[in-house]
This record gives C-alpha cells, sequence and structure tokens, in this order.
C-alpha cells in the first residue's frame, strides 16, 4: 500500500513540474513574441521616419509661389525638388482605409511618373504650425509642419496588448 501512494504521489508532484515547466515554457514564448513585434514597429517606425524627414526637410526647394497645395489634419500635399533636378514634384501624404486597416499613402508626382507606397498604422496626424506656435491648416500661416505617427502590431491571437511605436517630428523647412 505505501509504495501505491508512494507512486501515486511521485505522479502528482511530476505532473506539477511539467505543468509549471510547460507555463514557463508559455510566458517565455509570449515575451519572445512581444520583443519581436516591438522590434518590427520600431524598425517601420524608424524607415518610415527617415522618408518623412528628408520629404518634409525639402518642402518648398526649388519652388516659387505657394509650396503648400493642402493641408487637413490627415493628409498634406506640398511641392518640392526632391532630387534636385530642376523639376518640382507634388508629394502627398495621406490615409487610407482598406478591410478595416489604417494606411498611410506616400504619392510622388514627377513630371509624367507616378510613385506611391503604402504602410499600415494605426494614426497619422499633422498639422501646420503658425509663428506664435499654434496648429493651422491656413496655407498662407503655416511655418513648420507638426507630423504625428503610431505604428502598431498586433499580439499573437489570444493577446489583449499590440505594441507599438510613437513617432513625432516637427519640421521648420528652410524654404518654407
Amino acid at each position: 500500500m505505501n509504495s501505491s501512494l508512494d507512486i501515486i504521489g511521485s505522479y502528482l508532484i511530476g505532473g506539477i513540474v511539467v505543468l509549471g515547466l510547460v507555463g514557463v515554457m508559455f510566458l517565455f514564448n509570449s515575451k519572445a513574441q512581444e520583443t519581436k513585434l516591438s522590434e518590427i514597429a520600431q524598425y517601420s517606425s524608424e524607415q518610415l521616419g527617415n522618408i518623412i524627414e528628408y520629404d518634409f526637410n525639402k518642402l518648398g526647394y526649388g519652388v516659387t509661389g505657394n509650396k503648400i497645395v493642402s493641408i487637413t489634419d490627415s493628409s498634406i500635399t506640398f511641392l518640392a525638388d526632391l532630387e534636385n533636378n530642376q523639376t518640382v514634384d507634388s508629394i502627398t501624404y495621406s490615409t487610407t482605409r482598406e478591410n478595416n486597416i489604417l494606411y498611410l499613402l506616400r504619392r510622388v508626382v514627377e513630371g509624367a511618373q507616378n510613385r506611391q507606397w503604402i504602410e499600415p498604422v494605426k494614426s497619422f496626424n499633422i498639422a501646420g504650425i503658425d509663428t506664435a506656435g499654434n496648429d493651422t491648416y491656413t496655407v498662407s500661416n503655416i511655418k513648420g509642419i507638426d507630423v504625428k505617427i503610431l505604428i502598431t502590431k498586433e499580439g499573437y491571437a489570444n493577446s489583449r496588448y499590440s505594441i507599438g511605436a510613437f513617432w513625432q517630428r516637427e519640421f521648420y523647412p528652410p524654404n518654407l
């Protein structure tokens, strides 16, 4: 009888240890996934930020007259000679929604060429800045541009959390 109790006790203790190890394995697996998603979101925001910085620092370069064509809280169209080839490009940043996913759309029109790409984002906000530092959407009053982007990567199927990166920058292009 004692040997039967010993065997049953050993199985119970062994089962508890195995379940504990499985739980720790699932915890480490979810933490590894969160870390990877965080790295992807940060890399995406860094790459997107580099493109936006290049474009917005060139805003108005090589253009006479109005440099900003239009601006709303989620889109902007401006003119610039991006590639320094004496051809004025029209650059548009806007958002579009497909299958309930918000995308940041960048469209560059150079002469007859039209190039565009899209990047999934959680939010994209843009505002003009006047001389007093206030937000404005009146093109003639804009002296700077404030850009805010939130990029998120959804966690695994049963996760309650999303992993993301927030990117914000104010631009005061010398040609504006």
